[in-house]
């Protein structure tokens, strides 16, 4: 029989989910709060689930001392919140960069099009939130025809060092799991921040 998956219980709802679907987070010797998004940074960790109330109930209750078994640094919910966008944008930051070092990735307006018009087209859209209005709605409506997602993120900038350029408005990805990894995080991050 195939082990479970890892659970964990959130300190503000008191909820048993699984491990994966919570944040952790540590405290170092210093006693500031960390946001430990990848579940990758060592010692003892603590998990809220990704909901305003819970994370306010954490800190309100400061569930954190309890759990740490000592005093930790003080910390606002917005800075907490803040905190963990940063996670979620660098992790969907890191999969557009792992898209394109293994050429799942296509980037500009014009090869964005020409991906659309070629079999197996690209199963996720990313505009850059500064994208110009014409090139938006051209590669759109197109990208809704052949039903890729289409969602707006980061600017021209970043999009552009992702892609490997100055500045890139369209990116795409080429269906498969980067891409679904990416969607999941992207849905999450809009779920939990109630960002577009």
């Amino acid at each position: 029989m195939g082990r479970g998956k890892v659970q964990r219980t959130c300190l503000g709802c008191r909820q048993v989910r699984d491990q994966g679907d919570l944040i952790r987070f540590v405290c170092p010797p210093d006693g500031t709060i960390l946001v430990d998004y990848r579940h990758r940074l060592p010692g003892r960790g603590a998990y809220a689930c990704l909901e305003q109330d819970c994370i306010d109930q954490v800190l309100r209750k400061r569930q954190f001392n309890r759990a740490f078994h000592r005093e930790c640094t003080p910390v606002s919910s917005n800075e907490l919140f803040e905190s963990v966008r940063l996670a979620m944008l660098e992790r969907m930051e890191n999969l557009l960069g792992m898209a394109r070092k293994s050429g799942q990735s296509t980037a500009g307006s014009n090869a964005v099009l020409a991906a659309l018009d070629r079999s197996g087209p690209p199963a996720v859209i990313v505009f850059a939130k500064d994208v110009s209005v014409g090139v938006a709605e051209k590669v759109e409506r197109k990208a809704r025809h052949h039903d890729a997602e289409c969602l707006y993120l980061l600017d021209k900038v970043t999009l552009g060092r992702l892609s490997g350029r100055s500045e890139c408005s369209v990116l795409a990805l080429s269906g498969g799991t980067l891409a679904e990894a990416f969607l999941l995080e992207w849905k999450r991050y809009c779920r939990t921040l109630g960002e577009n």
